[in-house]
């Protein structure tokens, strides 16, 4: 069954951009006002958040809809100007904001990373991965600080939710330490009082007392302010903190799990990471090893991300041989994000049956050097002439195109790759802008 997300945006041209992007991969509902958006809130897994709205502020549905649905995915969207009200938002429960005009692509990567982490499935066939659920299932039930290390798209985020599913604790807040302005960095992580600094019109809670009794989880903590790790560091070693522009000492039962994909011993180095704030989140250090290095990992992820498209596109799909041994090959700088990237696009232009074709396309489709490819069977999997190779690209990309009416952005989406790629593989393909059509 596919997360239903909710889109709350009076802007009728944007909320259907949105529905048409999301659409594929979600169940999607529209409501234009907040009462409209209140009759969904029981059914929704994520909402897509303006707030601005013409019968009150978006902000003011956060806590209901985290009422109803603790787990609730909220991303907020902002204007230019408005990060401050974002931050707010974040505040309050959201999970993370983007500015105007929105990425869709960023959005839709944003939806899919979450709403998949809540399940907090690992797989798990490699040594190195069992070995890292064993170490994972004796630290959750402590409340020492974890730091997961490991290249970007290796799963740090879901391990987190892995250790805290495991925890018996309460919420898990999630910060994303470079996405916020520096200048607001303190005040969301331990709040203000009114008169702070200019702005700061009232009390506000920081994220660090939303986390009481559960887990904060620092994604990217090598972007945290020099300014503001000293402060953290307290945290860490006395459980106390002070709300910015007061003198009291507050209390807070909070497990911080953090996770970089930054060398942070380097970092110590430049001067930018404080080395005893770096020894104290590492009382226990996890790292996740890249997907090239646990291969057999590889399989399993394959066949589970085959069962999900399965089910998401309505149709039996199988993988042949020769495209998983293709899929064991590649390097994969880009880890388990990018082997479901290929799969995801290899789904939707294929009928029922993967092939090692049409992955060598969805990957030619990406622009991915074939020298990074070493294949270890007898067959050569790129034996075939460049002009078969990009009549099959050319395949694919002409039914992308049929299949969205020749709305160039759409065919793009369900491609997966960026606009101006399709454009310049259209262009280097000989393929028209425009469908031909026959006169009379």
């Amino acid at each position: 069954m596919k997360s239903k997300v909710l889109i709350v945006e009076d802007n009728i041209h944007l909320s259907l951009l949105y529905k048409e992007a999301l659409e594929n991969d979600f169940d999607v509902e529209i409501a234009r006002s907040l009462e409209e958006a209140h009759r969904f809130l029981d059914y929704s897994d994520a909402i897509i958040l303006d707030l601005q709205l013409p019968d009150g502020d978006g902000i003011s549905i956060i806590p209901e809809a985290i009422k109803i649905n603790p787990t609730i995915a909220i991303f907020v969207i902002t204007a230019y100007g408005t990060i401050s009200r974002a931050v707010e938002a974040i505040r309050l429960g959201a999970l993370d904001f983007l500015e105007k005009p929105v990425d869709i692509e960023e959005l839709i990567t944003k939806l899919k990373k979450h709403l998949s982490n809540n399940n907090v499935e690992i797989v798990a066939q490699s040594p190195s991965m069992k070995k890292i659920l064993r170490l994972a299932q004796k630290v959750a039930t402590t409340p020492f600080p974890v730091l997961i290390t490991g290249e970007t798209g290796v799963g740090k985020e879901i391990l987190a939710r892995y250790i805290h599913k495991n925890s018996n604790r309460g919420p898990f807040v999630t910060l994303n330490c470079a996405s916020i302005p520096k200048e607001l960095t303190e005040s969301l992580l331990f709040g203000h009082v009114k008169g702070a600094f200019t702005g700061a019109t009232e009390n506000k809670k920081g994220l660090v007392c939303v986390a009481q009794g559960g887990t904060l989880f620092l994604d990217e903590i090598g972007e945290l302010p020099l300014s503001i790790q000293p402060k953290l560091l307290r945290f860490l070693d006395q459980k106390t903190y002070q709300i910015l522009g007061s003198t009291k000492e507050e209390k807070a039962d909070v497990r911080i799990i953090a996770a970089t994909n930054r060398d942070l011993k380097r970092e110590i180095e430049r001067g930018t990471f404080r080395e005893d704030l770096y020894f104290r989140l590492a009382t226990f250090p996890i790292k996740i090893p890249p997907l090239r290095d646990r291969k057999e990992d590889i399989l399993a992820l394959i066949e589970k991300k085959r069962k999900e498209l399965s089910h998401i596109l309505k149709k039996p799909l199988s993988i042949e041989e020769g495209a998983k041994l293709l899929l064991l090959s590649l390097r994969y700088p880009g880890n388990v994000r990018e082997l479901f990237n290929i799969l995801e696009r290899a789904a939707i232009v294929a009928d029922k049956l993967i092939s090692a074709e049409v992955i060598k396309s969805v990957i030619e489709l990406d622009n991915i050097d074939k020298e990074e490819i070493n294949c270890t069977s007898q067959e050569d999997f790129w034996s075939q002439t460049k002009l078969e190779t990009e009549k099959k690209e050319r395949e694919i990309i002409l039914a992308a195109l049929a299949a969205a009416g020749w709305n160039k952005a759409a065919a793009a989406r369900a491609l997966k790759i960026n606009y101006k790629t399709l454009l310049k593989r259209m262009k280097k393909l000989g393929i028209s802008s425009k469908p031909q059509t026959l006169g009379y």
